[in-house]
């Protein structure tokens, strides 16, 4: 894992982790550049940009960045933020009991263990997605400039055809095999789930999340996919992160 730094170490921390084919510096730009007065990182996750190691898994994600974060004296955490395969990384971190943090936000988070016949196509889709850019690029990344626009879908098309095979697995599975961590109701009254309307997750994964985590808040974006009301709605998703962030997070605990 790479770790871009932005801002004053002695200004609020906030990590944000970068969805599939995002990465931590398109999410900067996207996100965390609007995020005020803060010390943000963002990492680049395997497969992405500066780390040229593949991506195993959610698990070991979390473990390199808990390990980044505890030898640097940066446990008190303001905000956790994470964006679909981001957010399964951030689920596993909260499993971490030496970290202090303030407010979780995951969009798009991919709770629930998907059945049998998801769990195994969907790494090939990924592959698929993969060889349709390399084939045919404007038709390969059609489905991200609806979503997105133009510049994140051509930043998502170089970012796919950087994967390996070991990425791509590893990626398609951390996407399906759901994760739930036991939460206190204290940590998970800043807890917030944020979903599209018309994306998967919500059919599978908000469920879930409601019974495990009573307490925690959930957003369903109407009428939007997977991760696409901050790419259209960007001032109004940004605003309302930002106010969520606050320099108390050593007062809270997981």
């Amino acid at each position: 894992m790479y770790i871009h730094k932005h801002g004053n170490k002695n200004d609020p921390l906030v990590i944000i982790l970068h969805p599939m084919g995002i990465t931590g510096e398109k999410l900067y730009e996207i996100l965390g550049s609007k995020l005020g007065k803060c010390f943000v990182l963002s990492p680049d996750m395997g497969g992405h940009a500066s780390e040229k190691r593949a991506f195993r898994s959610s698990i070991t994600e979390a473990a390199a960045l808990h390990k980044y974060l505890a030898e640097n004296d940066m446990t008190n955490v303001s905000l956790l933020y994470g964006a679909s395969l981001g957010a399964a990384v951030a689920l596993h971190l909260l499993k971490y009991d030496d970290l202090n943090i303030g407010t979780v936000y995951l969009d798009g988070a991919p709770v629930a263990r998907l059945n049998f016949v998801m769990r195994n196509t969907f790494p090939p889709i990924l592959q698929w997605q993969k060889n349709m850019i390399a084939k045919n690029r404007e038709k390969g990344i059609s489905d991200f400039v609806g979503r997105y626009g133009r510049d994140i879908a051509e930043h998502m098309a170089d970012t796919f055809l950087g994967f390996d095979k070991a990425s791509i697995k590893g990626i398609g599975n951390a996407c399906v095999v759901g994760n739930t961590p036991e939460l206190s109701e204290n940590m998970q009254k800043r807890l917030w789930f944020d979903w599209g309307e018309k994306e998967l997750y919500t059919k599978t994964s908000k469920p879930l999340a409601e019974k495990l985590y009573p307490h925690a808040h959930i957003i369903v974006r109407e009428g939007f996919e997977h991760w696409e009301y901050i790419a259209k709605e960007n001032e109004d998703y940004t605003s309302f992160i930002r106010s969520l962030i606050n320099d108390k997070s050593e007062e809270s605990s997981v």
